[in-house]
């Protein structure tokens, strides 16, 4: 089961062992966010041929993250804080799955998050979270400039 990544994407490269069992993830950067997105294959599924809940759960994590990033300019880890999800329907395997954050507000701190996953043209998961902010004095010094970096860079 072989799906296609849409038109515009770029491989999502994370130094994070996690996600990249899961990955890898694809990133799409628009003026308004970035679409992150993953094709379901089989290795994402349950014994009914669905995404499991888990994998849905942790690109949700990884969308507002990131979206968080973006949204802050920082590209470096925003810790999650919080995070709720509720599933919507199944996302069917051999499909892509995509989300896009939106950013309800943010602070010196915090970012407060949300978003829609959508699979098969059809809603799947939606989900709510906190990231924190990194302090950029924090960043080891090696990786500050990749940090501050644009997103549409790879």
């Amino acid at each position: 089961m072989t799906v296609a990544v849409p038109q515009g994407f770029t491989r999502l490269d994370v130094p994070d062992d996690f996600v990249a069992l899961a990955g890898p993830l694809w990133m799409k950067a628009e003026a308004d966010g970035l679409r992150i997105g993953l094709p379901l294959e089989r290795r994402h599924g349950n014994p009914m041929g669905w995404a499991h809940g888990g994998l849905l759960v942790t690109v949700a994590d990884m969308v507002m993250g990131m979206g968080s990033g973006f949204a802050t300019g920082i590209r470096w880890p925003h810790p999650t804080i919080s995070l709720t999800s509720e599933f919507v329907r199944g996302a069917r395997l051999g499909q892509w799955l995509e989300g896009k954050a939106r950013i309800a507000r943010r602070t010196v701190n915090f970012c407060f998050a949300s978003c829609d996953l959508v699979c098969g043209g059809e809603i799947v998961l939606v989900s709510t979270g906190v990231f924190k902010v990194p302090d950029v004095d924090k960043i080891p010094e090696p990786f500050r400039t990749q940090a501050l970096g644009k997103w549409g860079d790879g």
